[in-house]
């Protein structure tokens, strides 16, 4: 049986990224593009009607519902984002991707993210979350817990803050993916966090992973 496409809504205030998020996705096999929205009204309209697996968020037209929880929410980041993203993070956003992300790059982050994965973009993590991280607020405990880890669990961490999903993990650590499932688990909650975004954020600022 073929998987019914991933239906993606981008709401975009600037006309020129909206155009070309637009046609990265309109080409690729098994997304389908439902709208592509340049204001909060038509953006709420189409999230209410069309009810689509991923929306891709600038933050600039302000918040689509109560939660980003579902549909799931890729923010739309810039190199100057600020700490709204984190704030949409930490509310349940599913993670973040350049506005400048390459189509593989784009791709890849709504798929995982229709598929229930909170996902950093590896392009937006390795330019964008170190400096980020200086706003994510208290970071002491946090980093100090780093330190308390196994170092089978900081490695798993380490693949978290490089954006790698658990199947890209399991292979190379050579663990089974579903220990690495649990194993990210069990970082997240030793470390406090509300998801492995989060943890991913720790890792950059605790200089387990860097930008480039």
């Amino acid at each position: 049986m073929v998987a019914p496409p991933v239906r993606v809504l981008v709401a975009e205030r600037d006309e020129t990224v909206r155009a070309r998020l637009a046609a990265l996705l309109t080409q690729a096999d098994g997304i389908e593009l439902i709208a592509a929205a340049g204001d909060a009204t038509t953006a709420r309209t189409t999230l209410r009607r069309r009810l689509p697996d991923v929306v891709l968020l600038d933050l600039r037209l302000g918040p689509l519902g109560p939660v980003f929880r579902r549909p799931a929410v890729l923010v739309l980041a810039t190199f100057d984002s600020d700490a709204g993203i984190l704030r949409a993070l930490r509310d349940g956003a599913a993670g973040f991707v350049l506005r400048s992300a390459r189509r593989n790059e784009l791709l890849k982050v709504v798929r995982l993210a229709a598929d229930g994965h909170v996902v950093l973009s590896p392009d937006a993590s390795r330019r964008w979350v170190s400096s980020a991280t200086r706003l994510s607020g208290p970071r002491d405990e946090r980093l100090a817990q780093v330190d308390r880890l196994s170092s089978r669990e900081r490695e798993v961490l380490i693949g978290v803050g490089s954006a790698l999903t658990n199947a890209e993990i399991a292979e190379k650590l050579g663990m089974p993916e579903p220990l690495v499932r649990d194993c990210v688990a069990q970082v997240v909650r030793k470390l406090g966090c509300a998801h492995r975004t989060e943890a991913g954020l720790v890792a950059y600022e605790r200089g387990l992973c860097r930008p480039g």
